[in-house]
Formats: structure tokens, sequence, C-alpha cells
């Protein structure tokens, strides 16, 4: 393993303050580090490169001081899917995958819609054929703590909560006679899993939080295309209206989490908190974004989440600043 202190070096006061905190809940959220997308372009210009491995393995530093945080979210877009070789795009996604899992507490898994590899071959090209992975292998790959086979799922918790994991790559994977895939880059929420959502998930009388890798609602959230012009619309998901009205419904729903814009966002619609979480990548999307440095502690982002009643304090690791929200706000 490489030497991670120029990370847990400067984690310590971090650590003090979750622990300081004393919340019952705490679950750490790491998300978008498209592990290895910087290091071609990198070693061509001669410059430093992330490896988001690093990040991952840095966290049982933290597990190691704050024994109650409970598990690992990874909100997906785990690998570089822009490489043109899929043995290496494989190698990418389970290099990061095998540091995640190397952690002393579960690891929760949203697929993103990079993960696939579909879109970008769409873009390039490429044979679909053979630039794809496929649900069962993204099943296999990232689903260790699933114990559904699908790649959507929820777990109830000791503190009283009801954890659930959308998957916003439930498309339709059959291949045209032309031998490519009717989609691209397109979010997709299937009727079932969305059917699912509404009877299943949402059964219940625990608190809920709902992670997912890209907002399941566009409404104020700030993030990725055309920056910074504008917004890029996430209300074209198919059955994210039915997702997110399902969600709107059900006042037991107390928060959602994702990643994907590559921002942090920190919002409330009629009461429910909203976050996204900046990409754990060495990427300045916008120019809101901080500054980012491959060899120190900015090179990476995550956040640890400590919910003590309606309290919620988002402690942030790497690059970025601590956050604060509050639950029970809904009528």
């Amino acid at each position: 393993m490489n030497d991670l202190s120029y990370l847990t070096g400067h984690y310590d006061a971090k650590i003090k303050k979750i622990n300081d905190f004393g919340a019952p809940l705490n679950f750490i959220f790491f998300t978008d580090p498209h592990n290895r997308l910087n290091e071609d372009w990198c070693r061509k210009a001669g410059l430093k490169y992330e490896l988001a491995a690093n990040a991952a393995y840095s966290m049982q530093y933290i597990l190691d001081r704050c024994p109650g945080i409970s598990f690992v979210v990874s909100g997906g877009d785990i690998g570089d899917d822009y490489y043109p070789d899929m043995n290496v795009v494989r190698a990418q996604h389970k290099e990061i995958m095998d540091a995640l899992y190397s952690l002393s507490v579960p690891v929760h898994c949203c697929i993103g819609n990079h993960d696939d590899v579909i879109g970008n071959a769409a873009d390039h090209g490429w044979d679909q054929r053979e630039f794809a992975i496929l649900p069962d292998e993204m099943h296999a790959l990232c689903m260790k703590y699933n114990p559904t086979p699908k790649n959507y799922y929820y777990f109830d918790d000791a503190s009283g909560y009801r954890f659930v994991f959308l998957d916003v790559s439930d498309k339709h994977y059959v291949l045209g006679v032309d031998g490519r895939y009717p989609f691209g880059w397109r979010d997709e929420i299937s009727d079932e899993q969305a059917k699912w959502f509404e009877t299943e998930a949402l059964n219940t009388d625990r608190r809920v939080i709902v992670f997912c890798h890209a907002p399941l609602h566009n409404a104020g959230i700030f993030g990725t295309e055309g920056m910074p012009q504008g917004m890029k619309p996430y209300d074209d998901m198919i059955n994210g209206p039915r997702v997110y009205n399902a969600v709107k419904q059900c006042k037991n729903v107390v928060a959602t989490i994702s990643g994907h814009v590559h921002y942090d966002n920190l919002l409330y619609d009629d009461g429910l908190l909203v976050v996204t979480t900046l990409c754990a990548m060495m990427q300045k999307w916008a120019p809101g974004c901080p500054n980012r440095e491959a060899g120190t502690i900015t090179e990476t982002a995550f956040d640890v989440f400590s919910i003590k009643d309606d309290l919620v304090q988002i402690t942030r690791f790497g690059a970025g600043e601590d956050r604060v929200g509050m639950l029970g706000m809904r009528k």
C-alpha cells in the first residue's frame, strides 16, 4: 500500500470533531472517484495524478479512530470509462472496489451513469458488444452487501433508520440489430424498481434516507454541464418524476443524498433535506468548486455524515468545507 500520510496527516482534527459531536449514527459518503480518469492525460503532460484507491484506503485511518461509523456508501461512477480497452476499464473498477472492500465496515453501493461504460462507448462509436458492463457483472463487482439479486435494495439499521439505495442505470439491456444498445447516457429507473420503491422500500414507520447516484429532481441543484452558465436538467431521468413524487408523498423520507453533479449542494424542498457531494475525482468542475492538487489533501473529497436527533453534521475530508443540515422539517 502507498504512503497515505499526505492524506491522513490532515484527518485528526476532523476525527476529533466527529467524536466530540457524539452522534449515534455515522456513515461515510464517497462518490464519483472516476478512478484513474486523470492518469492518461496527466502522464502525457508530465503532471501528477491522484489514485482514488488511496482515498478509499485512507478511510481505515478514520474508521480506526471513529468507532461510531457503521458503514460506507459509494455513490457511483467508480472508474475511467473513457479508456479504450475494456480490460483496463474492468481493472480500474476492480481496483477501487478492492480498496473499499478492504475497509472494516460494510460498503453499500449505488451504480453511476458511467459505470456501465455504454454512454461513452456510444459517443466514440466503440463496439458495444465489447464495451459494456452489464447489470449482473456490476452486481458481482459492487453489491457484496446487497442481499438481493437486484442492483437496488434497502437495509434497516439499529439506529431506527432505513437506508434505500436506488439504481439509475436500471435499463433494458438488449442489443439492437445493429449491435448497439438503444440508449447512451440515459438515466433510468425501471417500472419494476419504481413500484418496489413505492410499495416496499417506503413501506415502513422508520425514518428513510434515500441514496441515488444522480439527484432525482434538479430544482435548485447546481452542477455539471454548461458550467458556469446553468444546470443540467435531471428531470429527464426515466421514472425520476414518479420516484421523486413517492419521496415527496412519504413524510418518513427525511433526506436524499447523491453525487453525479460534481458539486456540493445542500438545500431543502418542502423540508426535505437534499444533499449532493463534490466528486472524489481531482477535478475543479466549475468556478465555485475548490482548487484541487494531486499529492495533497485536496486531491480527494468525501464526507462523514453524523446524525444526532434532527441535526446532520457533514464533515469534509479533502477539498471543500464542512456543512450542517437539519431533518424533521417536513410537514
